[in-house]
């Protein structure tokens, strides 16, 4: 991942609650790192939404939201926007630093 690049990430989940208080921490992560993210979460009712107006890096889903893939998949994949599932106990302990080197490796390899 070039550290000079800005990334684009979305997390999602049933109302965007959850991913809210994971993406403070990812972002402060990546601020520490010297990364340049924009990261932000939206409730998984807009991602198709966002997915078809807005340049994604990557897509991370909550994993109370697996279901959702089905419904995104040709979006995602007509935009070649790499997603995963978060893993969850990352995702059950509130891991910012995991899940952002999650995002990481999943934007590395898509390039």
């Amino acid at each position: 991942m070039d550290n000079q690049k800005e990334y684009t990430i979305l997390l999602i989940c049933s109302a965007g609650v959850s991913t809210g208080i994971i993406v403070k921490q990812m972002q402060h992560i990546a601020d520490q790192r010297g990364l340049h993210a924009h990261i932000y979460s939206a409730p998984a009712l807009l991602a198709e939404q966002i997915i078809q107006t807005q340049k994604l890096d990557a897509l991370l889903i909550g994993p109370q939201s697996e279901y959702e893939i089905n419904r995104l998949k040709d979006y995602l994949q007509v935009k070649a926007i790499p997603y995963t599932l978060i893993k969850k106990e990352d995702y059950e302990t509130i891991n910012g630093n995991a899940i952002l080197d999650e995002a990481i490796e999943l934007i590395s390899n898509s390039n």
